[in-house]
């Protein structure tokens, strides 16, 4: 399969509920941190608007529409003008009972939030994959086809990639994106440093980097380390709020 398939993600844009800033901070975790290299994002507004590009994409490429709500808004509006699309997925079935402590606006979003954020992002993710493994992601965007919200960026406003961190593992530099957010979920739930938190890394971090099972160990020995020097850190500049 050709590296450059990608996937598309059309967010809801609903800011009066919960469910929809859940929708729209989720999107951008996969495109940032979980999928970069293999999403891009089309912006629902100038999609209804009439945005040519942005309806050819969803013509000729497959996508996936996460709503808050059960309006369905951007499904319909996807297939209204684009035709079916691959995968919707529901915030509000996703999340549950769980989306009741979740906050409608950005500036008052808290660990309960940051946690909702991170199951969405993650189920969204593994449509992503399941759409890549089983063939129906195979078209490559040409130059005139590609979305402009490429790159993991959305047209509907501006965004700095993820963080990327490093981890030096059997004599090698390797890149790991959004390392230091990995970490700091991590260390929200509560994970303390130490060689007991070395399963619990690995196994985050295997959910947005491949990690062969010759590599497991080294990768451990590695993670866990890194996670000790963010863990001080991170308390240094706690210390001295």
């Amino acid at each position: 399969m050709a590296e450059s398939t990608k996937v598309g993600i059309i967010s809801c844009s609903g800011e009066e509920i919960p469910a929809g800033t859940v929708a729209r901070l989720a999107t951008r975790r996969t495109l940032e941190l979980l999928r970069p290299q293999s999403t891009v994002t089309l912006c629902l507004p100038l999609f209804l608007a009439g945005e040519e590009s942005e309806r050819r994409f969803a013509q000729q490429h497959p996508t996936i529409t996460v709503d808050g709500c059960e309006k369905l808004c951007a499904k319909r509006g996807t297939e209204a003008y684009s035709g079916q699309v691959e995968a919707s997925l529901v915030v509000s079935e996703i999340l549950g009972d769980r989306l009741a402590g979740c906050h409608r606006s950005q500036r008052h979003l808290d660990k309960h939030d940051e946690e909702a954020v991170w199951v969405v992002s993650e189920r969204i993710a593994a449509a992503v994959d399941d759409l890549l493994q089983s063939g129906r992601a195979t078209q490559e965007p040409s130059a005139t086809d590609a979305a402009p919200a490429a790159g993991g960026v959305c047209s509907c406003g501006s965004g700095k990639p993820a963080p990327e961190g490093a981890l030096r593992v059997n004599g090698r530099e390797v890149a790991i994106p959004g390392l230091p957010l990995i970490f700091e979920q991590q260390a929200r739930r509560g994970l303390e440093p130490g060689d007991p938190s070395g399963d619990h890394l690995l196994a985050a971090v295997r959910i947005y980097h491949p990690i062969s099972t010759e590599e497991q160990s080294s990768y451990r020995v590695a993670l866990v380390g890194a996670y000790q020097l963010f863990h001080r850190r991170r308390t240094a500049v706690d210390s001295r709020s």
